[in-house]
């Protein structure tokens, strides 16, 4: 039984969950306990307290008496979350003992590492688009062309679906005669528009045929100039978003958006990250077609990746920790049910993907490499009346209400507006005919999340501006009555810990 590292200040993060050994969860699971959820063992304490003092449980190796003074020690601190204790199995390795394909920062490719990407680029464009692995047939996979349409954003299943798209693709890379080594770098968007992206194969693709919507035949992808969307993205906070998801500890606020979670961490960065880069990768129907998609999406993996490594969640039940099964049941049916995480139209489901490395054996360079996981306090809008909790009195959160992006045609940008002027903006992604996208009707109703200093939103007359990406219908402010009136709510921050 391995030594605890704090005793009479535990956390679940920290110290509880590692407890339970993967075989006490497997088995308990199937009893209809799961000691993977910091919500039913908090819920359960007082009943997995007897059993464990009694000796009576684990069955066959029972918990010494420092176990179990740690475990009553948590319930007397009122279930403290509190953060990942770094171990020596989380910190930097070696890039020669981890994942056979290391995805590198794309500037920091050399030559040869360089031209190789290219020949395999070049190599799966010149595919014929009935080649499962042409650049067509994969871009393809995204949405259009009609009918195997597949979307999976603002959902449990969007990261999981992603990092098995991007395996997919580098596959098909490795296709390519020659390119068998290949990796797919990623593109660090906290950093300037690297200017290899800038240059064929990289910088566009043309339709080699019609997908539909409009987009025939001779179609190129565009994009927005460089400088406008570095400050594109500034104006979105793309960094604020990633900032906020790296420093969570729960798996609903990383992600953000569902569940109730506020809308400002990793699914926002992406949504405002595509917005904020052109006119093809702003329209969910194409946005696979242009280059940058893929090196973009690396990007977000790897931020998933680090995140889930910082968590300590780099296999299921460490993964399961992180997630409330009573607030987002979704979420954990995606990871432990396959049918509800099957990844259409790949062959893995999400709880295939956890593992990066040993499972997909992909990884990444210039990761964790720090000592303390730098997690902040979890912050929200409201609490359990029987919490002890802290007011923020420096942040305030406003949130909009009640929008049907339904009745918006494709992505748009929601402006927060002070005495007339933009103050904080947001992104929403999705593709142009979004009545016809499953996913998207089943969760036509969205919030926003803008959290800013106090001072930031006080003694001035706020407004909403929401923002179509395509002005030719409705110019460029979108009628509030005509995607249902949203509502707005401002309110301090709440946090159940200091």
């Amino acid at each position: 039984m391995k030594a605890l590292n704090e005793n009479t200040n535990p956390t679940w993060y920290g110290t509880i969950r590692t407890m339970f050994t993967s075989t006490d969860v497997t088995h308990m699971r199937s009893q209809g306990f799961d000691l993977s959820s910091y919500t039913f063992v908090k819920d359960h304490a007082a009943e997995i307290y007897q059993q464990v003092a009694t000796g009576n449980m684990p069955p066959g190796n029972p918990w010494s008496k420092e176990y179990v003074e740690t475990f009553y020690y948590w319930m007397k601190n009122d279930y403290p979350k509190g953060n990942p204790i770094p171990t020596s199995d989380f910190l930097q390795k070696d890039l020669k003992t981890r994942g056979l394909r290391i995805r590198k920062n794309i500037n920091s490719l050399k030559t040869g590492e360089l031209d190789l990407l290219k020949k395999a680029f070049s190599g799966i464009m010149a595919k014929p688009t009935s080649d499962s692995n042409s650049y067509f047939a994969q871009a393809g996979n995204h949405w259009l062309p009609y009918p195997n349409t597949y979307c999976m954003h603002h959902v449990p299943g969007y990261n999981p679906w992603h990092r098995a798209y991007l395996l997919s693709f580098e596959n098909a890379l490795r296709s390519v005669p020659g390119c068998e080594t290949v990796t797919l770098p990623y593109w660090d968007i906290t950093t300037p528009f690297p200017e290899t992206l800038k240059v064929a194969p990289f910088a566009s693709y043309t339709l080699p045929e019609d997908v539909g919507q409009g987009f025939d035949k001779g179609y190129t992808t565009s994009r927005y100039d460089y400088p406008t969307i570095q400050a594109n993205l500034i104006k979105n906070d793309v960094d604020g978003d990633i900032t906020r998801a790296m420093s969570s500890t729960d798996w609903e606020d990383f992600h953000g958006y569902f569940a109730g979670a506020p809308y400002n961490t990793i699914i926002a960065g992406h949504d405002s990250g595509h917005n904020s880069t052109g006119p093809t990768m702003s329209n969910q129907s194409i946005a696979a077609f242009d280059p940058i998609f893929w090196f973009f999406h690396a990007n977000w993996d790897r931020l998933f990746w680090e995140w889930q490594q910082k968590m300590q969640a780099t296999d299921l039940n460490g993964l399961l920790s992180t997630i409330n099964k009573k607030t987002d049941p979704l979420s954990y049916q995606t990871f432990t049910d396959p049918v509800v995480g099957k990844l259409t139209p790949f062959s893995q489901t999400a709880a295939d993907i956890i593992d990066s490395i040993n499972a997909l054996n992909v990884d990444y360079e210039n990761l964790v490499d720090s000592k303390e996981p730098n997690m902040l306090a979890k912050t929200k809008g409201s609490t359990l009346a029987s919490d002890k909790f802290f007011v923020r009195t420096h942040l305030a959160n406003v949130r909009i209400k009640g929008l049907n992006r339904l009745k918006i045609p494709g992505s748009f940008n929601v402006h927060l507006l002070k005495d007339g002027e933009v103050i904080a903006s947001r992104g929403f992604f999705q593709p142009s005919e979004v009545e016809k996208c499953e996913n998207c009707v089943s969760n036509a109703i969205v919030h926003f999340d803008f959290e800013l200093p106090l001072e930031k939103v006080s003694n001035g007359k706020l407004s909403i501006w929401v923002e179509p990406l395509d002005h030719a219908l409705f110019g460029d402010h979108f009628p509030h009555k005509m995607m249902g009136n949203p509502t707005v709510n401002v309110r301090l921050l709440l946090s159940t810990e200091q």
